[in-house]
């Protein structure tokens, strides 16, 4: 009798072997799959067993690597990911839903996601993998707000973003009255004086208007002298938030750094494109960048600055700018490109003399 019990659990674990994953589709992905330090993110998982046949059991884990965590303040104790167990009937589906914290920017690869079939006695689980196809991009957050002041001096407000028409600066067009939000460096201040009103520059509409993020990531010249990781950070995610803000008013955006993504490979640089994917190279960049400089700024912008046209703003994000930046700032003001320097430090100053 035992003999024929055996032997009938092992047919009916075979058998269950057999079709247990037959009809069953599972999908995972991370929603959104580029977010902002703190803001909620989670991975989805949908399964469906499309067979009349129901799943006893189905257990679900997913394993973060490090820098992911399953809640912002996670036990040490536990594991380091979601497990759950489930059971499913016939016909039906199950939409599941894992929150994920990332404390820091970063690129993230999940360490696997695996889905578990078991029959009712639980003798025969089966496991299979499916890992999303994408990474989690966790982009920075400044830390320190941007004043408002600052904004008022960036153009990205300036042209019309449902149109997506853009101002050419080298073709001038005459002037017309100042209104309120125009941007201050586009004042035609020696026909103000004339007219005694502030007039506004208007320029010849296009339809492409570029503009080049310079982060310097060190604390001033030379870059071995002085460096602060914590200020490198502000300076990322300062630029990381001026080039969503550029990206959506429809500006063509770009991006250099005096550090590195590999080593041997040059400064990182990031061409001004409007071709699908250009938004998702942008901000992995930002995403994945070391905060570690590895030259000076000026040389740098000096070879970036050959090749840029008259109509490109080009905004320098540095903390401390040394001699050799500033004249390089001013090389590109001589031949036409407006260069906007901002500066974390500045802001964090203001804050505390504010307060």
């Amino acid at each position: 009798m035992w003999a024929a019990a055996i032997a009938g659990l092992a047919i009916a674990a075979k058998l269950w072997a057999r079709g247990a994953w037959t009809g069953v589709t599972v999908e995972a992905d991370i929603v959104p799959p580029r977010s902002f330090v703190g803001e909620s993110t989670y991975v989805r998982v949908r399964i469906a067993n499309d067979k009349r046949m129901p799943l006893p059991i189905v257990r679900v884990t997913v394993r973060f690597p490090e820098g992911l965590y399953p809640e912002e303040h996670p036990d040490p104790t536990r594991m380091r990911g979601h497990r759950r167990r489930l059971s499913m009937g016939g016909r039906s589906e199950v939409l599941l839903r894992f929150p994920v914290y990332a404390p820091r920017r970063g690129e993230y690869w999940l360490e696997g996601l695996d889905v578990e079939l078991s029959d009712p006695f639980d003798l025969a689980p089966l496991r299979r993998e499916h890992p999303p196809e994408r990474p989690l991009l966790v982009m920075p957050e400044p830390r320190i707000g941007i004043p408002l002041h600052i904004r008022r001096r960036l153009p990205f407000g300036a042209p019309v973003v449902g149109a997506r028409l853009f101002e050419d600066r080298e073709h001038f067009a005459g002037v017309r009255d100042y209104e309120p939000g125009d941007p201050m460096h586009h004042v035609h201040w020696r026909l103000s004086a004339h007219a005694g009103t502030l007039q506004t520059k208007k320029y010849e509409p296009t339809r492409s208007a570029e503009v080049l993020f310079a982060l310097d990531v060190s604390h001033g010249e030379p870059f071995w002298h002085a460096v602060d990781p914590d200020t490198a950070e502000d300076t990322i995610g300062w630029t990381s938030y001026l080039a969503r803000q550029a990206i959506h008013a429809g500006w063509r955006t770009g991006l250099v750094a005096n550090t590195h993504l590999r080593k041997g490979r040059g400064p990182l640089r990031v061409k001004t494109s409007s071709s699908v994917g250009h938004e998702g190279a942008l901000f992995t960049a930002l995403a994945r960048m070391p905060n570690q400089p590895t030259s000076d700024l000026g040389p740098v912008l000096r070879e970036v600055g050959r090749r840029l046209v008259r109509r490109t703003t080009v905004i320098v994000v540095s903390p401390r700018p040394g001699p050799l930046l500033l004249h390089e700032m001013e090389v590109l003001r001589r031949k036409g490109s407006d260069v906007i320097h901002l500066s974390p430090l500045d802001a964090l100053r203001r804050e505390w003399e504010g307060a």
